[in-house]
């Protein structure tokens, strides 16, 4: 989808000429000529993108960008402000309104496109975290954002260790930031030794640019350092290092120099909607990991531990491998709810699915099935290597009782537990399925076949007093 913006200049020519300009961006422009109208826009639809022109009929592009930012429902939206001048000070003026970036009127077509597609990128993440974490939000994770930030890492990569001095000195009068800086040529074989730092400042020499913006692009293709924001500043006004910057990942590009001042501004923007998107990023995975998680007792849940079945299924039957499923179930557990009450039964639950964690490897897979039922699923040479770690879970879980400190009370715990082995079910299936995409709809079968076999065992445990390990049919 075309990325739509919203031009705002009371000069109908100055509308038009950005109008050309942003035709190459393939972007949905709509104009308006009053702040008053560009309110009335925005509130019917939010742009991608907010550009303001010179001074307006109603009230100048700074105060509108202003009144914009103090708007909690656009205080995410990029704001580009074209100035007539350009200068220093114009620049200095709409970073501290809340713009994302300041230019004349004359800058070259190339160089504003590469800052507009930055821009709709950063932008477009921040959306397609946002839905997601909407969409994925469940009760009880719905916490504000409000929580305590560290202060920001921010790693200068200057060209030599005379200019990392001399900006790092300079930075640390305008930010709260922890700083450090490194040459160029040495980051990257470093950055294993310090951790992820929030913003890189990247120094990138126009005459000789290759090596600055390899790092830039080795910065992005890397998984830890892939969320840091990058400011690119070169020693001179150049289109072609200034789109290559832009392209390859940077955030932002101080365009003449390196300008402490103007730099913080950017920092501080730049960390602000990381640190954002951070926490974005992070409620989208906590809302994944709890979809797949029991709350009670932190195992997985039916719902991840089937699809995992059916992978391992498959993969078993391409490696020859074997592997064995498990239902255990503790004994008697109604009378523990009857008796103790439901939150010692809670107790007990987790207890017991700790245990039995702690008993397995990290390869293995645990997972709460439902009520005081657990699933075990670990890879085993043979029939004897999987009642083995059956009746260590059993013997752990019987080892001491469940103890209830605020009430004073231990509860004996024992667990049954049936036991199925892969390989039974595994060679039926490529027997009965020859061909490939057969023996993947046998493979998914696998899972749910192996669960009732290990289900009828766990019946045998049952019937034969509890406390006990039982093999399915085949496997025995």
């Amino acid at each position: 989808m075309a990325a739509r913006v919203l031009i705002v200049d009371s000069i109908s020519a100055n509308r038009i000429l950005l109008k050309v300009k942003l035709t190459g961006a393939f972007a949905h422009v709509e104009q308006s000529a009053s702040a008053g109208e560009a309110l009335d826009l925005l509130h019917a639809e939010t742009p991608d993108l907010l550009v303001l022109g010179g001074d307006l009929v109603d009230m100048s592009a700074l105060k509108l960008c202003k009144l914009v930012k103090e708007d909690p429902a656009f205080a995410h939206l990029p704001i580009l402000i074209a100035n007539t001048e350009g200068t220093r000070t114009d620049r200095i003026e709409a970073l501290r309104a809340g713009a994302d970036d300041a230019f004349d009127m004359s800058v070259s077509t190339d160089a504003l496109l590469a800052r507009i597609r930055s821009i709709i990128r950063a932008r477009s993440s921040y959306e397609e975290l946002r839905l997601r974490e909407q969409t994925s939000q469940i009760p009880g994770l719905a916490e504000s954002f409000a929580g305590f930030d560290g202060p920001a890492q921010v790693l200068l990569a200057s060209w030599n260790a005379a200019e990392g001095l001399l900006w790092s000195a300079q930075l640390q009068h305008e930010v709260p930031y922890g700083v450090r800086h490194q040459p160029v040529a040495q980051i990257m074989q470093n950055m294993s030794l310090f951790a992820p730092p929030d913003a890189i400042v990247i120094s990138l020499r126009t005459a000789t640019p290759d090596e600055s913006l390899r790092l830039l692009a080795e910065v992005r293709a890397r998984a830890a350092t892939r969320q840091a924001a990058v400011l690119v500043v070169l020693d001179a006004e150049d289109d072609a290092a200034r789109i290559n910057a832009l392209d390859l990942g940077a955030n932002d590009v101080l365009i003449d120099g390196f300008d402490a001042e103007e730099a913080s501004l950017r920092l501080a923007a730049m960390i602000a909607r990381k640190r954002l998107t951070d926490r974005l990023r992070k409620r989208v995975e906590d809302g994944l990991t709890a979809a797949v998680t029991d709350p009670l007792t932190g195992l997985f849940n039916r719902r991840y531990a089937m699809p995992h079945l059916n992978k391992l299924a498959q993969r078993a039957h391409t490696q020859r491998g074997d592997f064995a499923v498990m239902l255990a179930d503790l004994d008697h557990f109604k009378d523990v709810n009857d008796r103790f009450g439901h939150a010692a039964g809670d107790i007990v639950l987790a207890e017991i699915a700790r245990r039995m964690r702690r008993c397995l490897s990290q390869a293995d897979l645990i997972a709460r099935m439902g009520g005081e039922e657990f699933m075990i699923v670990v890879p085993v040479e043979d029939v004897a290597a999987a009642e083995q770690i059956a009746q260590r879970l059993c013997d752990v879980v019987r080892s001491e009782p469940v103890y209830l400190r605020g009430r004073d009370i231990q509860i004996p715990v024992t667990v049954s537990i049936g036991v199925a082995l892969g390989s039974d079910l595994i060679k039926a299936s490529s027997d009965a399925a020859p061909t490939s995409h057969l023996r993947v709809a046998a493979n998914d079968g696998i899972a749910s076949a192996l669960i009732d076999r290990a289900d009828q065992a766990l019946y045998g445990a049952k019937a034969e007093g509890r406390d006990k390990v039982t093999l399915s049919c085949p496997a025995a």
